[in-house]
């Protein structure tokens, strides 16, 4: 087992190493053109990628941590007991970071493909995934209470999963959106996997490179930075575009189709 989970990490790693660089030709690309769309169907590929393989980490971790990482160490009842604890608290981490990427991306795909019937938005399946998208960031939040020197990254991705399972909720109830609403809740939901996937480089990657050169209260920029600067990216993108096709648009809805 410990052979599958070095596999897994590493496989992990190394996707979501590529995606982060892969996030970008889309994001400096024409929306819409050829270089913009095929780097994003190689972004959400590689982020599938991400999800799935960090799914199957947190359950080893989860379900048989000394197994998955340690089968031939033998440790005392105090340091399995500390120890299980402290995987469990990273299993659910990477739970939180399977869900957020696997919702996320799917969602920002589906905007895609529902752009003339928004209908498409309410299969059950993707509200299901939502709603266990914010069931995760509510007992992260209630996990981050306990994690000791994990709280806040905890809090952190408690909220990112609650405001991507929100925000997609409202964008797949809506019972109208005006055209081009579409646009902004793709570029919202693949811009939130990419605020989740910069905060896990940054925390657990380049954070051993900067942790000797930020001290501090200055530690909390790995944390709460791609957050804060993703944020102001989606509030930016939104006014942006909807000021675009406020006039175009301006007395044109799309409804979405009443069952029959």
């Amino acid at each position: 087992m410990s052979i599958v989970y070095s596999i897994l990490l590493y496989i992990h790693i190394i996707v979501g190493f590529i995606s982060l660089i892969l996030f970008w030709i889309p994001i400096a690309s024409r929306k819409g053109g050829r270089r913009h769309r095929t780097a994003g169907r190689w972004y959400a590929n590689a982020m599938y990628a991400v999800g799935v393989t960090a799914l199957l980490l947190s359950i080893l971790l989860i379900v048989a941590p000394i197994a998955a990482k340690y089968p031939e160490h033998v440790f005392t009842a105090e340091q399995a007991a500390r120890f299980t604890e402290r995987a469990y608290n990273f299993g659910v981490f990477l739970l939180a970071i399977s869900a957020l990427v696997l919702v996320g991306v799917r969602h920002g795909l589906l905007t895609l493909q529902a752009k003339k019937n928004h209908a498409l938005m309410r299969q059950p399946t993707h509200l299901l995934a939502n709603g266990l998208l914010l069931a995760i960031g509510v007992y992260l939040a209630v996990t981050a209470m306990t994690a000791g020197s994990n709280q806040i990254l905890f809090f952190v991705f408690a909220g990112l999963c609650g405001a991507s399972a929100i925000g997609n909720l409202r964008y797949c109830l809506q019972a109208e959106v005006r055209p081009m609403e579409w646009l902004i809740a793709h570029l919202s939901a693949m811009l939130g996997v990419g605020i989740g996937s910069h905060t896990a480089f940054f925390v657990f990657g380049a954070n051993r490179f900067v942790g000797e050169l930020l001290t501090g209260n200055w530690l909390l920029i790995p944390w709460v930075g791609p957050g804060v600067i993703g944020t102001l990216a989606i509030v930016w993108l939104t006014r942006k575009y909807r000021r675009k096709y406020q006039q175009v648009n301006k007395n044109t809805v799309v409804t979405r189709p009443s069952a029959a």
